[in-house]
């Protein structure tokens, strides 16, 4: 798959098959994904992958921290639900999108996804606690646009998750390893399952002159 073909067909996967994705599958799309530019080449993001019984324990905290009403602990802030309504009406179109292809009505707020789309993989994004958030937040978007990209091309599927780490609390328990970092964000990674309707809803971007000016003089 050419680099074109693969940014613009990517897209977020939110039902897979129960195909299993090997842990030497996670290390080469990581070894890709590595060569992701970074501010000084500082490369200062940590990457946690889970499978099998300790995502299985990641999804029965998650379930007993929804049902128990749990506040959610984010280390970097969420978005603010007052977007500008250019965003908050490209939102609305896509939720209308996935719910005309699902035959399922949106929900507001939706639901918590504490089963994490059932993929076999969740691949958590995290950075040094002592850095400038904002900055290496960004570093760490790289990395996972291309991790991403790279499990397209080998016909994977993803979705960028931040709700995947909205307990990080909870992860530090279950991921030591990542004591004195952040949790930017979480990937759910595994083969998609191609005839569901969730994941071949129409998408929408906005138009160039939207988004992009031109300044010569």
């Amino acid at each position: 798959m050419d680099l074109e073909t693969a940014i613009r067909t990517r897209r977020s996967i939110r039902k897979f098959t129960t195909a299993p994705v090997i842990d030497e599958t996670i290390r080469e799309l990581l070894d890709v994904a590595r060569w992701a530019p970074s501010w000084a080449n500082t490369q200062c993001w940590s990457v946690h992958v889970l499978g099998g019984a300790a995502l299985e324990r990641l999804r029965a905290a998650y379930r007993d921290a929804v049902e128990h009403k749990a506040e959610r602990r984010f280390d970097v802030p969420p978005h603010r639900p007052d977007w500008p309504a250019p965003m908050r009406a490209r939102t609305q179109r896509l939720l209308a999108a996935r719910a005309a292809a699902t035959e399922v009505a949106p929900v507001t707020p939706p639901p918590f996804p504490a089963d994490l789309f059932a993929a076999p993989r969740m691949v958590l994004f995290a950075v040094d606690e002592r850095l400038q958030a904002e900055y290496a937040c960004f570093d760490a978007g790289l990395l996972v646009q291309s991790f991403c990209l790279a499990a397209h091309a080998r016909g994977l599927g993803t979705c960028i998750m931040a709700m995947a780490v909205a307990y990080a609390d909870v992860l530090r328990e279950l991921v030591p390893q990542a004591r004195g970092q952040r949790f930017v964000v979480g990937v759910a990674v595994g083969v998609p399952d191609e005839q569901a309707p969730v994941n071949g809803f129409p998408r929408e971007r906005a138009g160039l002159d939207e988004i992009a000016t031109f300044t010569t003089a």
